[in-house]
């Protein structure tokens, strides 16, 4: 079923998120996106990385009640919560305010946030991206 961009169902904006979140793992998960998004944005992008994932994702129960359902694989939602602990453990072993983006690189706490990244953005890898115009 095709669902209009002006009146999205409930699912297709699930969908919708659901590629963000592969988006924002893409670039905590990769120092050279993390530089080029630097390099063409006003943002601080060290930032910008913690916060980002506070914007999107579902694994906050108390914010975001039942959402931890389809378009989730099981793997997917174990993925999230696993990286979610990571990135819980990094804000609170980080320098705060968090330093220059080369120099945030190099921490081994942003090390650790970037190998997490990588292995949740492998499990959603796995399906891919879904279609941003059409319920699944």
């Amino acid at each position: 079923m095709v669902v209009s961009d002006a009146t999205p169902s409930p699912r297709l904006v699930e969908q919708r998120i659901r590629n963000r979140i592969i988006e924002y793992l893409e670039l905590a998960a990769s120092f050279d996106a993390q530089n080029e998004y630097q390099s063409s944005s006003f943002v601080f992008v060290p930032d910008e990385v913690i916060n980002m994932w506070d914007d999107w994702n579902p694994v906050d129960q108390s914010r975001w009640p039942g959402r931890l359902t389809e378009p989730y694989s099981d793997e997917e939602i174990t993925a999230m919560q696993a990286f979610h602990i990571e990135w819980e453990w990094v804000i609170e072993h980080t320098p705060k305010p968090l330093p220059e983006l080369s120099t945030t690189q190099h921490l081994p706490e942003w090390q650790r946030l970037r190998v997490a990244a990588e292995a949740a953005l492998r499990t959603f890898q796995v399906r891919g991206r879904l279609p941003e115009d059409q319920e699944i």
